[in-house]
C-alpha cells in the first residue's frame, strides 16, 4: 500500500511540475533564438550590441561604439531597421493617454507610450519604437513600458552626436 502511495505521489507531482518545466525550457529556448537573430543582424551590419531589449513587443539593440540602433520587429523578424543615431538631433519619450479621477487625484491613464527619434535640426520623425499601446494585446503593464522607455531615451540620449 505504502508503495502505490508513493508512486501516486510521484506521478501527480510530475503532472503538476512538468508542464512548468516544460515551459520554462521552451521559453529560454525561443529566447536564445531571438538573441542568435539579433546578434547575427548585428554582425551584418557591422555592430557590436553593449545593451540590447528582448520582450513580446520590442526587440532592440544599441551599439555605442558605432552609434547605430536596430529594431526588429517582434511579429516578424525578417522586417528590422538599423538607425544611424549620427543623424538624429533628439529622442523624446511621447506619451498619451485621457484623464482618469482616482480618489481626489487626477491621474493620466497612459493609453500610449512611444520613444521618438526626431533628425537634426528638424522635427521630422526618423522612427517611432512603440513602447506601449493599449489597443495591441502584446503590450504589458504601462508604468513598466514607461519605465523601459525612459531607460532607452537616456540610453540614445547619451549617444547622441553633440
Amino acid at each position: 500500500m505504502e508503495n502505490s502511495s508513493v508512486i501516486m505521489g510521484i506521478v501527480l507531482l510530475a503532472l503538476f511540475v512538468g508542464p512548468i518545466i516544460y515551459m520554462i525550457i521552451s521559453h529560454s529556448a525561443k529566447e536564445n533564438k531571438v538573441k542568435k537573430r539579433l546578434h547575427s543582424l548585428a554582425t551584418e551590419h557591422n555592430m557590436k550590441l553593449d545593451q540590447i531589449e528582448i520582450t513580446n513587443s520590442l526587440l532592440l539593440g544599441l551599439d555605442s561604439n558605432t552609434k547605430k540602433f536596430l529594431v526588429i520587429d517582434p511579429t516578424d523578424h525578417s522586417k528590422y531597421e538599423v538607425i544611424d543615431l549620427k543623424n538624429v538631433g533628439q529622442s523624446v519619450v511621447a506619451k498619451s493617454g485621457h484623464q482618469q479621477k482616482i480618489g481626489n487625484q487626477n491621474k493620466l491613464a497612459l493609453t500610449h507610450i512611444g520613444l521618438e527619434l526626431l533628425k537634426n535640426n528638424s522635427k521630422e520623425k526618423v522612427k517611432e519604437v512603440i513602447f506601449y499601446d493599449e489597443d495591441d494585446n502584446d503590450s504589458l503593464d504601462a508604468d513598466a513600458q514607461l519605465f523601459m522607455a525612459n531607460k532607452w531615451d537616456k540610453l540614445i540620449k547619451s549617444n547622441l552626436s553633440a
